[in-house]
């Protein structure tokens, strides 16, 4: 079937939304669990299945400061089919080979959250990621704060290679009650220029007031080697 002719979900649309997978990898090794991978959820096949369904993009990271665990960052256009992919046997019986603990979480854009999204120099490319990740106080309230964290930060993060800053409302599961939890994903242009840049803390007075206790914070580089990406 020519990709012209591919039938997408019928909820394919215009609202992106964001699958974070973190987990420890079951592999003895990065390269272990990368052949792992490319095995399985990189195989030509999957790849296809998994983008007829509306996985629009996948990208795989490693903590940037060593360790075990593993960060897949997926965007999709279709809720029915990100959870029709995930509930398939073999998709499941794949992800217990490449890790021993996973945390899947869909996310929605959280609008007026102080988002930006700049261009990528020519011969550059993404290489970091930072996250945040917490309950707060209230949307509303957090809105604001995240928009006041991106003015009073965004022109100092650029100098640092910042590429992207965006947050994300948890989409709760199945049967299970709203809740006010967001996460912000930051994708840089230099890992070690990322790290620096957090080690200031930066704007975070603007933020402290919405947290529901302390935030889980993360920083990750591109996974080394040649891991199947879309």
């Amino acid at each position: 079937m020519s990709q012209d002719a591919t039938r997408y979900p019928p909820d394919a649309g215009a609202s992106p939304y964001l699958l974070t997978i973190r987990g420890t990898i079951a592999a003895p090794s990065a390269e272990a669990a990368r052949e792992i991978h490319n095995a399985t959820a990189g195989a030509p096949p999957n790849v296809a299945g998994a983008r007829a369904m509306g996985d629009l993009s996948h990208s795989v990271f490693v903590a940037l400061h060593g360790g075990t665990e593993m960060l897949f960052i997926d965007v999709w256009n279709s809720l029915s089919g990100l959870g029709g992919f995930f509930a398939n046997p073999d998709v499941q019986a794949a992800g217990d080979r490449l890790f021993s603990r996973r945390d899947p979480t869909v996310w929605s854009v959280a609008e007026g959250f102080g988002s930006v999204h700049l261009p990528v120099p020519s011969g550059r490319r993404v290489t970091g990621v930072g996250l945040l990740r917490t309950q707060v106080i209230s949307v509303d309230k957090a809105a604001g704060a995240f928009t006041a964290y991106t003015a009073a930060t965004l022109n100092l993060a650029r100098m640092h290679g910042l590429a992207t800053h965006s947050t994300w409302l948890r989409v709760p599961d199945p049967g299970a009650p709203a809740t006010a939890e967001v996460i912000s994903v930051d994708t840089w242009l230099d890992a070690d220029a990322m790290d620096a840049y957090y080690e200031g803390g930066h704007g975070f007075e603007e933020l402290g007031a919405v947290f529901v206790g302390t935030p889980d914070t993360s920083v990750w580089r591109s996974a080394p080697g040649e891991w199947t990406e879309w």
